[in-house]
């Protein structure tokens, strides 16, 4: 499998593993940004990015950046699709201070994991309430829960 990538930004830098053993790809930043308290930022990364099915790409917070710098992506993971690749379809990774302090990205810091999952397109049927398998889960977040 071969992903293509366009460095929209010629300073960009391309996503790299940091160990044999990574499963994500580390997105760079690709300028110096800075970050106030509850704002909410896209922080460039100057690339388009090209997956091609069945791989999709996922965007997905480092684990680093709560705990150092109380850095959160909102949506928790980013769905590049198919066919965001387009020449304005720069890849930006969306980050929310939940800090009490302005938070700096420097330029090629490390922002967030590219990750490349394989995924499937299923028929999509609706069925009847007769057809739904009996239950006792007793609704969302009924296994045993907090008391």
């Amino acid at each position: 499998m071969e992903i293509k990538i366009w460095k929209k930004d010629p300073k960009a830098k391309l996503p790299e593993r940091s160990t044999e053993g990574s499963v994500g790809y580390d997105l760079f930043a690709l300028e110096e940004t800075e970050i106030e308290p509850l704002e909410l930022k896209l922080v460039r990364t100057g690339l388009v990015i090209k997956s091609e099915p069945p791989y999709a790409l996922f965007i997905f917070p480092r684990s680093s950046l709560f705990k150092k710098k109380k850095l959160i992506m909102p949506n928790s993971a980013g769905i590049i699709d198919f066919d965001y690749c387009g020449q304005e379809d720069e890849v930006k990774v969306p980050l929310l201070n939940l800090g009490q302090e302005k938070v700096l990205i420097k330029a090629y810091e490390k922002i967030a994991q590219a990750v490349f999952l394989y995924v499937a397109f299923p028929k999509i049927r609706e069925i009847t309430q007769e057809e739904l398998p009996q239950s006792s889960r007793g609704g969302f977040g009924s296994t045993g829960g907090y008391k």
